[in-house]
């Protein structure tokens, strides 16, 4: 098999499971389709290796003729595969760079997987940009472990603050309290300004909630309030930390770290031996969610941004006609791959 495809789970029986991640599954990739974009994956398979590199087609017009781009799902990506020779891995990325400028692809934009480092060999075809770093929790030492050995003196002091202020820990398998973590979570981004590539839509959380298999809300509680949650899932040895929101008015009490500490424990239970953190809101070490989360590890990984143009002379003509029209925007987004989109 070699092409795109928009049914791919079934190689991933041929890769390990340190080497992959729910983020490359199908259903999580179909969290994020939209109008015009798809879930889509380039498959190639070679006897018993295979490579896989899923992501989000988008379909447009220009010049009266069909073409895509693409951009992995939200979170990380870029590809996956049970072997990593240099030979194989050049062959898969040139065969997937051959097929994309055959069937009209534009350009793409990647987000590496920083646990998997999984951005080998993306330079024969593409441009790779060291972002920021972002922060994993070594949990497979256990809870004693990974309390002595993992988080922070004073990141401990904190999280026994907020027991000992009565913060109560809910792990909420059925998303009871979806309703009030949507609310904490859009506060939320709205005290940070963020931009809307991180507003969902209700329908986001249900199909969540309905199609990952393996998630769970973390609850915090105060006096039987809901003050702070997060949404966390998992495909072992991997977990990850994906949306949260707090209240602004219950700081005071910790919920934050409490909650990031509960949810390591839950964790562990599950089978999970490394819990991703991720990282600040830019680049900067100085950054204050970096911070924040590097007091629950030492153990620092590099994220990485990857771009690649199949068609030069459509992108520029692209981006050059979508600077003409957009004068305002230009400066904004001039380092942006797909600023042609906004």
């Amino acid at each position: 098999m070699i092409g795109f495809s928009d049914c791919w789970n079934q190689y991933l029986d041929l890769i390990p499971a340190n080497l992959q991640d729910l983020y490359f599954r199908e259903e999580y990739v179909k969290l994020y389709e939209a109008d015009n974009e798809e879930a889509c994956c380039f498959i190639y398979q070679k006897g018993n290796s295979v490579f896989l590199f899923p992501f989000l087609r988008r379909a447009f017009q220009y010049n009266g003729r069909a073409c895509f781009d693409f951009e992995t799902a939200y979170g990380y990506g870029g590809p996956i595969s049970n072997n990593h020779e240099a030979g194989f891995m050049t062959e898969a990325f040139l065969s997937m760079k051959e097929r994309a400028i055959a069937e009209n692809y534009v350009c793409g934009f990647v987000r590496f997987h920083p646990i998997l480092a999984n951005w080998g060999y993306f330079e024969t075809i593409g441009r790779l940009m060291p972002d920021r770093k972002t922060i994993a929790i070594d949990i497979s030492g256990g809870e004693k472990a990974t309390w002595m050995n993992e988080i922070h003196t004073k990141n401990r002091n904190v999280i026994k603050k907020g027991i000992n202020n009565g913060l109560e820990f809910v792990v909420d398998n059925d998303f009871h309290y979806l309703k009030e973590f949507e609310a904490l979570y859009n506060l939320t981004m709205e005290k940070h300004d963020a931009d809307d590539f991180y507003y969902f839509e209700p329908s986001y959380y249900e199909r969540l909630k309905n199609t990952i298999p393996n998630r769970f809300l973390g609850i915090v509680k105060y006096q039987g309030r809901v003050v702070a949650g997060a949404v966390f899932f998992y495909q072992k040895p991997y977990g990850h930390y994906h949306l949260s929101g707090s209240d602004v008015s219950a700081l005071k009490l910790s919920p934050n770290n409490f909650l990031l500490w509960e949810a390591a424990i839950e964790m562990m239970k599950r089978g999970v031996t490394y819990f991703h953190l991720g990282g600040g809101t830019d680049g900067s070490e100085d950054n204050t969610l970096f911070q924040y989360k590097r007091k629950f590890s030492k153990h620092e990984y590099k994220f990485c941004i990857g771009k690649v143009i199949f068609n030069e002379a459509y992108y520029y003509g692209l981006c050059n006609d979508w600077e003409l029209a957009n004068p305002s925007k230009k400066e904004t987004f001039k380092h942006i791959l797909l600023k042609y989109k906004y």
